[in-house]
């Protein structure tokens, strides 16, 4: 009996060092500069855009070109590099301000750190140096005749990314927002293409005067539905006016990014653009959905979207629930209406807002996986956003003279 036990002992001091002596060869795989760097085919997709005498181009790195380029693999860590480019012929110096692009992005010195090993100190410095040399030159000047570029590094997202580059100098202020695809995963463009063509010049219904705005938006459907038609769910609160690149930047600086969500119906068709406010990389956001319809309406040439918002049941306590317990809607679905047009309020786009009526009254909702229905309650109003450029401080928007969403209390 004592030797089995020693046998036993024995074998488990042979599989325990065999245990460390393999986690301390990964922790010893050190860094290796690459030995080629092949940019072209980011720089050849890349997308550009120019106005007063600056000109911006941006792309995103697939996660195989990271690999190639930067010698690690970002995806381990859920980064996602962006390749921009800043060329300067306007008459003064201008400053690159990466936080547009993501209010999280991660400096190289961060990213480098979270691949150093144990034992590697000229390696991990290897690292560090070649991460700096790639990334862009975000503490210098851009001055006139000069041109700079690099990548920043990003929380990692899936398909199509928007780009949003603000640029700032001496009373000046200068943005480009770019609708990027991920080359690994061919998603996105043709959801703007099918945007940019939906509607052809006679079917736009054309609108000049608030008042007549309106009484087109209070007619609208009150609710979303079913692929039939049938079935009214969840309201149709909100209403953006504006154009893409305006009101896709104000939701992209609040938090909010594209994502695939279930299917909601509106005019005979599924939602054309959705969206979440996820958690950025590490920092967890509200738990509000978006989905959007574009509608033939222009108002004084602006397109008109409507849109249906709402939260899960318990916000960002909800994904604490053991996971066989279905996670409803939030019933109080004007709280996630009320919310999504205070943030947007802090975009520094929102140019005025008011509320109308439209979205009915209370009445029950379908919720996903679940036998029984729902009721939801609302004060049957929807909130009517209208965006510009920027910037916009809060003293500055105006508000349309119509609903007071405190008469509705």
């Amino acid at each position: 009996m004592n030797k089995l036990h020693s046998i036993m002992k024995n074998q488990s001091l042979i599989i325990g060092s065999m245990i460390c002596i393999a986690l301390l060869m990964n922790a010893c795989a050190t860094f290796k500069k690459p030995a080629t760097i092949n940019e072209a085919p980011i720089k050849e997709r890349a997308l550009t855009q120019e106005a007063n005498g600056i000109r911006a181009s941006a792309a995103v790195v697939g996660d195989r070109e990271a690999t190639q380029i930067f010698g690690i693999d970002l995806t381990r860590k859920k980064i996602q590099a962006v390749w921009v480019e800043i060329e300067n012929n306007a008459d003064r110096p201008v400053v690159f301000l990466p936080t547009a692009i993501d209010p999280d992005y991660l400096p190289p010195q961060e990213v480098s750190f979270a691949y150093h090993k144990v034992f590697a100190a000229d390696e991990n410095a290897a690292l560090d140096r070649h991460l700096m040399n790639l990334s862009f030159p975000i503490r210098n000047l851009i001055n006139p005749g000069s041109r700079a570029s690099g990548y920043v590094f990003t929380n990692w997202f899936k398909g199509m990314k928007v780009i949003d580059i603000d640029l700032i100098g001496d009373n000046l202020s200068q943005n480009f927002t770019f609708f990027a695809l991920n080359p690994d995963i061919a998603q996105g463009q043709a959801i703007i293409d099918r945007m940019e063509t939906m509607f052809s010049a006679v079917e736009l219904q054309k609108v000049e005067s608030e008042a007549a705005l309106r009484e087109v938006l209070e007619q609208l459907p009150c609710c979303v539905s079913n692929e039939n038609g049938e079935s009214s769910a969840e309201p149709i609160n909100v209403v953006i006016i504006g154009a893409i690149d305006d009101w896709t930047t104000a939701f992209l600086r609040r938090g909010y990014r594209y994502q695939v969500l279930n299917p909601r119906y509106a005019f005979g068709r599924v939602q054309d653009i959705s969206g979440k406010k996820l958690s950025r990389g590490y920092i967890k956001g509200q738990e509000l959905s978006i989905r959007f319809w574009q509608t033939p309406i222009r108002y004084q040439s602006k397109p008109v979207w409507v849109g249906q918002t709402s939260s899960r049941l318990g916000g960002r306590f909800a994904d604490t629930a053991p996971a066989e317990v279905t996670l409803p809607m939030n019933p109080h679905v004007d709280e996630a209406r009320d919310a999504l047009a205070q943030d947007l309020a802090y975009s520094q786009a929102l140019i005025k807002m008011g509320y109308i009526k439209g979205s009915g009254h209370a009445r029950l909702t379908r919720k996903e996986a679940s036998p029984k229905d729902t009721p939801y309650t609302t004060d049957g109003l929807r909130v009517v956003l209208v965006f510009g450029h920027r910037p916009v401080s809060l003293e500055d928007i105006d508000f349309f003279n119509w609903e007071r969403l405190a008469d509705y209390r």
